[in-house]
């Protein structure tokens, strides 16, 4: 997640989705950002013009899925606006939602994810927003923008449940890329616990679920995510591979 992302498409589908996990859960869901400075990761990251996915606050079939946070966003559409520290302090959102807002360095990273341990320890649930989702290949290229499969070990094994973020390959079908994401977590001793929630947006992203057995929240969830996508039709759908 870059700042400048803040309030684009993917982001009110995120928010939506943990909203609604929030209040019918009726605790407060661990949002880790994997918040990062553009000029960390390279030169020219900052010149894209990636996160300006804002047309959808004209759109009264999308803006008026959740009034609240469509109105929040529509305060942030000038990127100047745009701050992660101030959103969090004034948001609606933060009755359901703790944000963890540290930056990752390449430096740091270490011991930016332990204290993220730390900080989410009475976080049943944590959901993880890195740029471009799960790292298949461990290179210094462009890691800050990705999770590592150990990252996410480490998280299991104190028993949280983990949801993350992973984008749409533009040369695949979705399903065939999903099966790829899926076989790679099972070679690494992962098991994709739930049907994996796909956001109908341009492109697709999708909440990726790895549960604990241990934990009995995982029916609730399963209930929970029939009734969301059953909620928002045509708009999401729900996929197992």
């Amino acid at each position: 997640m870059q700042e400048r992302y803040l309030g684009d498409i993917h982001d009110f589908y995120k928010f939506l989705f943990l909203k609604y996990l929030g209040k019918s859960l009726k605790k407060k869901i661990g949002l880790n950002w994997y918040l990062v400075d553009p000029k960390e990761v390279s030169n020219i990251e900052e010149k894209k013009k990636d996160g300006e996915r804002r047309n959808y606050l004209k759109k009264k079939e999308i803006f008026s899925l959740d009034l609240d946070i469509s109105k929040e966003f529509k305060k942030i559409v000038s990127q100047k606006k745009r701050n992660i520290l101030t959103f969090t302090s004034r948001t609606h959102l933060r009755d359901l939602i703790k944000f963890y807002n540290k930056k990752i360095t390449v430096i740091n990273r270490e011991a930016w994810f332990r204290k993220s341990l730390e900080f989410f320890k009475n976080n049943e649930i944590v959901f993880l927003d890195p740029d471009n989702g799960l790292l298949k290949e461990k290179t210094k290229k462009n890691s800050l923008k990705h999770l590592y499969v150990d990252e996410i070990k480490e998280y299991l094994s104190i028993e949280k449940v983990i949801i993350f973020t992973q984008f749409q390959s533009y040369n695949k079908n979705h399903k065939t890329y999903l099966k790829e994401i899926k076989k790679f977590l099972k070679i690494n001793n992962l098991e994709i616990s739930l049907p994996i929630i796909r956001n109908r947006t341009a492109p697709n992203t999708f909440f990726i679920t790895l549960g604990n057995k241990k934990t009995s929240i995982e029916s609730k969830l399963r209930n929970l995510y029939n009734g969301y996508v059953e909620k928002n039709k045509g708009k999401l759908e729900l996929v197992t591979v």
